[in-house]
This record gives structure tokens, C-alpha cells and sequence, in this order.
């Protein structure tokens, strides 16, 4: 994953674990399906929020341009899973996600912390939204950008006929250019990035259970 910044994340989930409930997960097609699933909704979601929170005289082009593109993913994993299990449904029921409860915890927690956070800041009301946006955004895509690769790494070894590379690319775009914008917006850009970072793995390491738990009773 090309970062900006002078580290990457540390996780306290390992790449290997990853690698190993991934590989589980792809070896079952309901599962699978599941998955995929619940990365189109993570997707949409992301999308939805830009949206909802980047709105008046400040958008920007790109703002507008990766609101699109989140929701192009959606659709792109929604159709990878429908390409997995062609026959089932087309909705984000409970029973279609695999935790998607704790999916979406994940990423509401890890927003609402990163507003928290500015909400003593002197920042005009517009920056401080501005700045939650890029944020959340950087680190959800620091961690997309572990785990796609990982799973596309998965999916080339498996010869299933499908890829996330291009999310990939365009999720480093991503990165670069929030790097960009909070190096130029934020004086504390470093080490805020260290504390959300530390807040974004406890909480993706919660979800990681949560999904092996489920995983688990597949086997």
C-alpha cells in the first residue's frame, strides 16, 4: 500500500491471520458471497457518508470524484458477489452479510471517534468536517489496502476469475491525496495520525473476531 505518511499501520491483527480467514472464507461459496456482500455495503456506506457530510459552497472536485468511485465498488463487489452465488438475493439482509452488524460498528465508531476528537479543536466548522471526512477516509483505506491486497493475492492463487485490482489502484489515490490535503490542513497531522490509528486497529481487531467467530461455525 503507497502511504505518504513515514509509516504504515501496525496492526495487531497479523497479515497471516488474515491471509488464513480469508482463505477460509473463499473456500465456501456462501461465505464468500457473504463477504463480498458486506464489503459492497462497507462500500455504499463510505459513499452515503461523503455525501451526507461534504455538502455547500466547499465541495470539491474531489470530494465529488471519490463519492463516485465509493459507490462504483459498491456496486462492483455487489456484482463479484452475485457472480459467486448467482442466486442469491440482490439486498443487504442481515442473513446476506457476514457480521454485518460489526461491519457497520466498525466504521460508525471509528467516525464518531475522529469527530469526538475535534470537537475542542479551533478549527471553522466547515474545516472540522472537512478534516473528519479525510480522516476516516485515510484510515479505512489504509486498512481496505492490507486486506484487498491480501484477498486479491487469495483470489489469483484460487484461479476464480475475479479481481479487486483496480479498487486497489484507486484506493491508493485515495490515500495519496488525503495524505496530501491533511499534511497541508493539519498541524498535528502526525500525530493525530498515530492516535487514530491506534483507535482504528482496536476496533478492527474487534470486527476480526467477530467474523472469525462466524467463519468458525461454517467449519
Amino acid at each position: 500500500m503507497i502511504q505518504n505518511t513515514d509509516t504504515k499501520p501496525n496492526p495487531n491483527v497479523s497479515s497471516e491471520e488474515i491471509d488464513s480467514l480469508l482463505a477460509e472464507i473463499v473456500s465456501s461459496p456462501e461465505l464468500h458471497f457473504k463477504w463480498l456482500n458486506t464489503l459492497s455495503l462497507l462500500e455504499h456506506i463510505g459513499a452515503r457518508k461523503i455525501h451526507t457530510s461534504q455538502t455547500g459552497a466547499f465541495l470539491s472536485e474531489m470530494v465529488l470524484r471519490h463519492a463516485s468511485e465509493e459507490a462504483r465498488h459498491a456496486a462492483y463487489f455487489k456484482k463479484l458477489a452475485l457472480k459467486v452465488k448467482p442466486e442469491s438475493t440482490e439486498n443487504f439482509e442481515k442473513d446476506s452479510l457476514l457480521c454485518g452488524y460489526s461491519a457497520v460498528s466498525y466504521f460508525q465508531k471509528l467516525d464518531i471517534s475522529v469527530e469526538r476528537s475535534f470537537a475542542a479543536e479551533n478549527f471553522p466548522k466547515h474545516t472540522k468536517s472537512f478534516l473528519c471526512y479525510l480522516y476516516v477516509t485515510k484510515l479505512i483505506e489504509e486498512r481496505a489496502g492490507l486486506v484487498y491486497e491480501n484477498y486479491d493475492q487469495i483470489l489469483d492463487q484460487k484461479k476464480l476469475g475475479i479481481s479487486v485490482k483496480g479498487i486497489i489502484k484507486e484506493e491508493e489515490s485515495h490515500l495519496s491525496e488525503m495524505d496530501e490535503r491533511l499534511s497541508e490542513l493539519d498541524p498535528k497531522f502526525e500525530s493525530r495520525t498515530l492516535e487514530f490509528r491506534e483507535k482504528e486497529q482496536k476496533l478492527f481487531q474487534k470486527y476480526f473476531q467477530n467474523i472469525r467467530k462466524e467463519v468458525f461455525q461454517y467449519s
